[in-house]
Formats: structure tokens, sequence, C-alpha cells
């Protein structure tokens, strides 16, 4: 027969005594796991935020500096369109808006970004999933300890940064390749995206860059580094993008009116303030028909040149101080210079012949002729004043083809870029305030001095570069 407990043996019994303890010790197990479980999704939150405001604050200064007239709130709707992609206000709520968006001043030696609207420099993007915006980060485990929710907040600053070898070096996407006894002077930069061939017997002054993607992309004799002083000094390694030309991919080479317009689009947006230092008149289209009518469309303004570029007066045919369109009817046809050009833009698609005597100074000539010899240069070929690198006086060449020039030329504060090789042959003495980009080849032989300016080509075409900082 089963005893029934009386109630003093039922108060006095320890049956089930670690209940209370139990539920105790649950909480704390789930409070800790709280801790990882929430705390991991709170991270993985904010890692999400962050590179929404890097992705954000990018493409924001992108697209500020895309064009001349692209304006601060253009530039902040772009960006706002791309940062609520990669987080969908329908999941994640409101994480930034255009106040979030701040253009301004980064500088880098206090490290602080100062708000200026006007500012095409640096943007700050502040994103963040907080009570305040109904969208804050919720707990899982951490709601048995009496906490409900993250609040998150990242931001993002980038600035515009000019890279090593702008304004002044080689610049070449596929090969940069030296021969024999060159000098290069402190600060002169030399870089491919694929090879450095170098031969023997050049100088590396200490200052002087040298780079590549990697070490296995450095071409030289097996006795390179013993016959070419400093050069192991010199050596850096990485690729980049080589803004100017990849620019200049997107001008078309016809029909003229269309890749004419693109080109000085181009030269606009990589001046410093979109216009040259010189220009002041309106445009002049100038058209080479070798005796023939002008072409349809052609305006009034238009006058029949030679094929040196003078007129029946024996002058040049150019306006001063302008933009001037030269339209060759065909595409073997040359604009040849014979003489110093000076105070002028000249876009044109004939094929550039600099003969005995041709310079280009406070001046700039685009050609939209896309052979390998666009543009041509004798042996006294002058580009830019020789001036010892004084304010002032510098020129830019630019083909959609590539570049050749004899033994000789002479290279000061100027700059020359095209999409095919850029070739110079021996005794280019006097290269000082040099920028050479190539979208292919930079090919120079034997006995060049290049050195650096920095100052004297302040027309010179650049693009900036974007870096995050903070």
């Amino acid at each position: 027969m089963r005893r029934v407990p009386s109630l003093a043996s039922f108060v006095a019994s320890e049956d089930g005594g670690m209940t209370a303890g139990g539920l105790i010790f649950t909480t704390i197990i789930l409070a800790v796991g709280g801790l990882a479980v929430d705390v991991s999704n709170a991270i993985t939150q904010r890692t999400h935020l962050q590179l929404t405001a890097d992705a954000t604050a990018h493409a924001a200064l992108y697209v500020r500096n895309a064009t001349l007239t692209a304006t601060a709130e253009e530039a902040k709707a772009s960006a706002l369109a791309l940062g609520q992609t990669n987080m969908p206000p329908g999941v994640y709520g409101n994480v930034l808006t255009t106040e979030d968006i701040e253009f301004g001043v980064w500088d880098r030696e206090t490290r602080r970004f100062t708000p200026d609207e006007n500012s095409r420099t640096a943007v700050r993007v502040w994103t963040h999933r907080t009570a305040a915006d109904d969208n804050e980060v919720t707990t899982y485990l951490l709601k048995f300890a009496g906490f409900d929710a993250f609040d998150v907040r990242t931001a993002s600053i980038f600035e515009t940064y000019k890279p090593p070898c702008d304004p002044e070096g080689f610049v070449a996407e596929n090969e940069v390749d030296i021969q024999s006894n060159n000098s290069f002077f402190n600060g002169f930069c030399i870089h491919s995206n694929d090879v450095v061939s170098i031969n023997s017997n050049n100088y590396f002054e200490e200052g002087t860059v040298v780079s590549m993607p990697d070490s296995t992309r450095l071409d030289t004799p097996a006795s390179g580094y013993r016959t070419n002083e400093g050069l192991r000094e010199a050596l850096r390694y990485g690729a980049m993008q080589i803004r100017l030309i990849n620019a200049l991919r997107e001008v078309p080479p016809s029909p003229f009116g269309t890749g004419s317009a693109a080109m000085w689009n181009y030269i606009q947006l990589a001046t410093r303030d979109g216009q040259l230092s010189y220009l002041s008149a309106p445009p002049r289209n100038v058209t080479i028909v070798n005796g023939r009518p002008a072409p349809a469309g052609a305006n009034a303004d238009s006058v029949e040149a030679g094929r040196n570029l003078l007129d029946r007066n024996d002058a040049l045919a150019l306006r001063p101080n302008a933009v001037n369109y030269v339209f060759c009817s065909s595409s073997s046809m040359q604009l040849q210079i014979d003489r110093p050009i000076t105070n002028v833009v000249v876009i044109t698609n004939c094929q550039i012949s600099f003969r005995s005597g041709g310079a280009l100074e406070n001046a700039l000539m685009a050609t939209l002729h896309t052979s390998a010899t666009a543009i041509t240069g004798a042996s006294d070929t002058r580009i830019g004043v020789i001036d010892d690198c004084a304010p002032g006086g510098g020129a830019q060449l630019v083909a959609l083809g590539g570049m050749n020039f004899a033994a000789g030329i002479s290279i000061n504060g100027g700059q020359l870029i095209a999409l095919r090789e850029i070739a110079f042959a021996a005794n280019a003495e006097g290269l000082r305030g040099t920028s050479i980009i190539s979208g292919d080849t930079v090919s120079g032989t034997s006995n060049m001095s290049m050195g650096l300016c920095g100052s004297g080509m302040e027309d010179n075409l650049s693009l900036d570069y974007f870096r995050m900082v903070q």
C-alpha cells in the first residue's frame, strides 16, 4: 500500500531543489551566448554599414569630379542611389540620407574634415542604424538580459590625390623601354602596368622611382643592378589605373564634329579649372582642303588653308588665344608645323608633323588621328619654352594614335599623351619638366636626361584619383 507523504515531509523534501538555480544559470548562459551571437551580429551589421559608407563616399566624389558641371546635389543623389542599392530602405530602414553626404576639405596634417559644399576635393558620408531612425540592430539572446538593441554608426572620408608619377615621368599601360646611358634625377618617375625594360649604364639619382606590378616585371641584363647605379633603391611595386588614358579611350575618332567636341570636353575636364590659362577668344574652325571647297556644314569663319596651316598671306591661319578646330578632308593629309605655335589650342583629325623649326609654346595640339604616326617630329622639335622651369611656357600633345620623334627632341614643361606607342630617339638632352603617358608603350633609346621641374607645367592635363583616408 502506497504511503501518502505528510505535509511535514513535503515541506522538508529537497526534491527539485535545482530548478531555481537552473533557471538562474540558464539566464546567465543565454546572456553569455547573447554576447557571442548578438555582438557578432552587430559587428556584421557595422561592417555592412561601413562598406556602404565607403562605396557611397567614393561614388559621391567620383561623380562630383566626373564633369565640370556636376553639382553637389547631383553627386549626392547619384551616391545616395548607390547606397540604397547596397542597403535597401525596405530591409534596413534609412541608413543614410542626402544630409549624411558632406563635401569638404581634408587636412592631411591634422586629419580633420571641414565641410564645404563648394569643394570637389573630399567627401564624408555617415551611415546609421539607431533607435532614433527606427532601424536599430535588434538582439536575440541579450533580450533575456534586458538589452534589446544596438545603435550602430559609421563614417567614411574620401579625398582626391595625385599619384607619384603625376605630373612628371614616363607612364605606360604596357611597356616602358629604356636603353643605355640615360640619367634620371630626383623626383622623376618611371611606371609601367606591365614591364619596365632597362638596359645598361643608366643612372638613377636618389629619389627617383621605377615601379611596376611586381619584381618579375623588371627586364634587365644579368648585370642590371651593377650597371644601373641607383636602380635597386628606386624600385617600387604596384599597378595603377591610368585615368588620363582610360578617359581618352572614350573620345571617338570620327565623325569630326563628335570627336572634336569629345576631345575638347576631355581637355577641359583634365585642366585645373576647366580652362587653359592663355585662352580668351572665341573658337575658330580651320578647314584644310588643298584647294577644294570646305566640307558642308563648315561655319562662316572657316578658311581655306595650305598643308602647313599658312593662309594666302603666309600667316598662320589660327586664331590666337582660342580653340581652333582644324579639319582635314583626307586621312593622309598632314598639318605641318615649321615654326613656333603659341597661345592656341588645336583640335584636329589631321596627322601632325613637326618639321625643322617646329615648336609648341603655351599651346596644346590634339589629334583624332589613330595611326602609329599620328604625331611625328624632326630632330629639333621643341615642346615647351626652354626657361629652366619658370612658370608658364609649357605645351601639350594629345593623340588617339601614336607619336614618334627623331633624336634630339627637347621637352621643357611639356606633356605627351597617346593611346599608342610614344617613341623618341637618342640624344634627347635637356628634357626637363616632362610627362609622357601612353596607353601602349613608352620607348626611349640612349643618351637622354630626365629631371623634375615641379613648376612650369601648370596647364598639363591631369585627372584626380580617389582614396579613403578615414
